[in-house]
């Protein structure tokens, strides 16, 4: 397995998920698996693809994220193709026909495709060891970006004749929209593998400016040598926003549902290929790129759940390298998603849920909490919280109440309840309030209860959220535990502090850079997979990304043994790509 990995890949170690998930598929069992955007989901189905014989088929949403996908394969010297609406009948059969002679080892396609028999007919043709679901919260109705065709294709898998396991792979689902998924796919709960959706290169940001365009022009010129994504939630401001950078000269492109698909295609190569930094667009181009080194994501407008959001702001930093997630939020944005949610077509169930999703998503932009705590709250609730100490909440000095005296007295009346208990108990208890369960418990006998009469019940969650923020206290299905570092506070060797209510803030935005880089040499490694990139008609992070060209920067190495030893070189970028970029470091070095 980690053989696997390192030759192809260049990695010497999986991130957390990648090996379980991979031994399930071994295993020939079907598996969930639920990792953060970056986390390297296509690795878990690459691997054992590569270690298992046949054709892997990976049913994926988006002809680009398809192409995106096949050329970093196939720049790793792995044999993968693609079957989709943009070819001509020539390519097709092309195709067709690697896949009959076995030398097919991943096949994308959309799940239309299983709509047409032929297709079908020649699937059951070939040897098929895995079928994986990419993006597949696609597949639930209450998931952000359901798609019909997805559910529809499952019952179309499970006819095919072949004896293959199944993987789901997510980075945005919900419990509930993860319980969905392997009820559809028949996958077991003991087979569901999850890592925290914490991405702790991402520094997430919420700026409720009335002058968007403005900070988004200063950002992107103090940002001009990285490549970054600005979302918008109309056509017309993307269009707008576009004008306003080609009124100051800033190059960039856009994208959006209304252009052609050739234009569409030429916006997204251009900023894959690094021909331009910025590119606007709607959430159209959400899943449809595949571009570790973008530096800053910004939402020029709210959207409309944070699914969506998370999904959106994951775009930066795949590499690893720390990067910016910035939301510019107004009230207005509120209205457009209420109204979005009035004139749909769907049902009132839906209509509902989607309602309940943008109360959550308004909520992030208010709360005064951690805004990386916040995510991995909505999207597993009872993971263990921390605060980030990065986010625009974490780093803004607006803690200036010391509530210890109050932690003291929430953690004391918890540890003295006679079992676990929910925070709307905890709460009356607290006030002083009574009811036949509190009776039955004895807990009005308690000598904490009544302690924190004088505080309302919002007053007392938002003391309690700030210390389950904070980790002291945990939470498990909607049960609250003390955490053992609540001994630190117990004995006077800590301090809570808290926002006081209804405070206003503003906050600096500034973007994180990588210190120990020769920024001169990562300059002209830069240069040299650019042209690699026009040679070869590859993506240039499809070559090396920018982690890899900054490991470079850092240890200059000398011989292909020790560029081996650097994650993202494997033995066919070893063989093909890393002459050039050694030339290079050592003319460097010749000339310090």
């Amino acid at each position: 397995m980690e053989t696997t990995l390192s030759h192809y890949f260049g990695y010497e170690t999986f991130r957390p998920g990648q090996k379980e998930i991979i031994s399930k598929i071994i295993d020939h069992r079907n598996v969930l698996g639920v990792l953060p955007t970056g986390g390297g989901k296509s690795i878990c189905y690459q691997v054992p693809g590569l270690m298992l014989d046949g054709t892997t088929i990976v049913i994926s949403p988006l002809i680009s994220l398809m192409k995106d996908q096949v050329d970093q394969l196939n720049a790793a010297g792995i044999n993968a193709a693609y079957l989709n609406s943009s070819m001509t009948q020539k390519q097709q059969k092309a195709v067709e026909q690697e896949l009959l002679r076995g030398e097919v080892q991943f096949l994308y396609v959309a799940p239309e495709r299983f709509d047409n028999g032929y297709f079908v007919n020649l699937l059951q043709q070939l040897t098929i060891p895995l079928v994986a679901f990419d993006e597949a919260h696609c597949i639930s109705k209450w998931g952000h970006d359901f798609r019909p065709s997805y559910q529809e294709v499952i019952h179309k898998v499970f006819a095919l004749p072949q004896d293959f396991a199944i993987v789901a792979l997510t980075a945005t689902a919900t419990t509930e929209v993860q319980k969905d998924i392997m009820q559809r796919l028949n996958i077991n709960k003991n087979d569901e593998i999850k890592t925290s959706t914490k991405r702790r290169n991402l520094v997430f940001k919420v700026n409720p400016t009335y002058q968007r365009q403005k900070f988004v022009l200063d950002y992107v010129k103090e940002h001009s040598d990285v490549a970054g994504i600005i979302y918008c939630s109309t056509r017309k401001q993307v269009e707008e926003l576009h004008e306003a950078f080609q009124d100051q000269n800033i190059q960039s492109t856009i994208y959006h549902a209304g252009l052609s698909n050739k234009e569409r295609e030429q916006a997204q190569n251009d900023f894959v290929y690094d021909r331009v930094r910025v590119v606007v667009a709607t959430n159209a181009f959400g899943m449809g790129i595949d571009k570790s080194n973008v530096r800053y994501v910004i939402h020029y407008n709210m959207p409309g759940d944070l699914e969506s959001y998370y999904q959106e702001a994951g775009r930066a930093g795949r590499d690893g390298l720390n990067s910016d997630c910035i939301l510019l939020f107004s009230e207005r944005d509120i209205g457009l998603h209420q109204y979005f949610i009035s004139v749909s077509k769907a049902d009132d169930d839906y209509k509902d849920k989607m309602g309940e999703k943008l109360t959550k998503m308004i909520q992030y932009t208010k709360t005064k909490k951690c805004l990386e705590a916040t995510l991995v709250h909505y999207f597993e609730p009872n993971e263990k919280l921390e605060e980030c100490q990065q986010c625009s909440n974490c780093v803004h000095e607006n803690k200036t109440y010391d509530m210890t005296d109050e932690a003291k007295m929430i953690i004391s009346c918890i540890a003295r309840m006679k079992q676990q208990e929910s925070y709307s108990v905890i709460i009356q208890v607290l006030r002083g309030e009574t009811s036949d369960y509190i009776k039955y418990c004895d807990y009005d006998q308690l000598s904490t209860h009544g302690l924190m009469k004088d505080y309302t019940t919002s007053d007392l969650s938002h003391l309690i959220d700030e210390l389950r923020f904070k980790g002291y206290l945990n939470e498990h299905d909607e049960i609250l535990t003390c955490d053992a570092s609540v001994k630190k506070l117990l004995n006077a060797n800590a301090a809570v502090f808290t926002t006081p209510f209804k405070r206003k803030s503003k906050e600096k935005v500034s973007i994180n850079t990588v210190e120990g880089v020769d920024k001169a040499l990562f300059d002209e490694l830069k240069s040299v997979r650019q042209q690699l990139s026009e040679q070869l008609e590859i993506a240039p992070v499809s070559i090396f990304s920018d982690y890899t060209l900054e490991e470079f920067a850092k240890r200059k190495p000398e011989s292909k043994q020790d560029m081996i030893a650097i994650d993202g070189v494997g033995s066919y970028k070893l063989k093909h790509y890393c002459p050039k970029f050694l030339e290079t470091i050592q003319s460097y070095k010749a000339q310090i």
